[in-house]
């Protein structure tokens, strides 16, 4: 699902609910039939951890890391042993196309390879959600097609995709748009504007 609209219209706030990053709302919202609003930070966490995988613009990788290690950092927190890590992680490191950059730190990738490093790192734990943020907002034409192709293998294989989109293109990879303005959701783009 694509989430479009201005700047300032309550993309990021809803995202963050959606993450379980933000928990100052009103109303109700159910991952998997549950509702976390009053739930512990460390449960939280693990939930983030376990269910839910996050990809950002800006892909908020550790410089200090090579390819490997930034990937393997959901497996550290989630205490998955050791022989599972490395085999997971390779498995990750393949299918996004990134096979022999395993020691390459950050600054020594292009912006296209280091969004595909978030989103192996996103998918390691293999989560039933991923929320974008932007994926391709820094990215060229043809990087942010190859990274939306990553996106519709996922999906395709059972991964729920929220991304938050400015861009007409990459909205139409989704199944559905939804379009948000001053904090309420719209199903048309032509009910947005209508009140107005």
């Amino acid at each position: 699902m694509a989430i479009m609209g201005p700047s300032g219209s309550g993309k990021s706030t809803l995202i963050n609910i959606l993450g379980l990053l933000d928990q100052d709302y009103t109303g109700e919202y159910l991952l998997n039939d549950k509702n976390y609003k009053d739930t512990s930070d460390n449960l939280l966490s693990r939930i983030r951890g376990d269910q839910l995988g996050f990809v950002f613009q800006n892909f908020k990788l550790l410089t200090t890391y090579n390819v490997y290690e930034n990937i393997e950092v959901p497996l550290v927190y989630s205490k998955t042993e050791q022989h599972n890590k490395l085999e997971r992680v390779e498995d990750v490191i393949e299918q996004v196309g990134l096979a022999g950059k395993e020691k390459s730190r950050p600054s020594e990738l292009s912006g296209g390879q280091q969004q595909r490093v978030a989103i192996a790192r996103a998918i390691v734990n293999h989560p039933k959600l991923i929320i974008a943020d932007e994926p391709t907002g820094a990215l060229d034409t043809k990087t942010s097609k190859e990274i939306m192709d990553i996106f519709t293998k996922l999906n395709q294989a059972g991964t729920t995709i929220i991304m938050v989109t400015h861009d007409e293109e990459v909205a139409q990879y989704a199944m559905r748009t939804v379009y948000i303005r001053d904090g309420r959701l719209y199903h048309d783009a032509k009910d947005v504007f209508k009140n107005d």
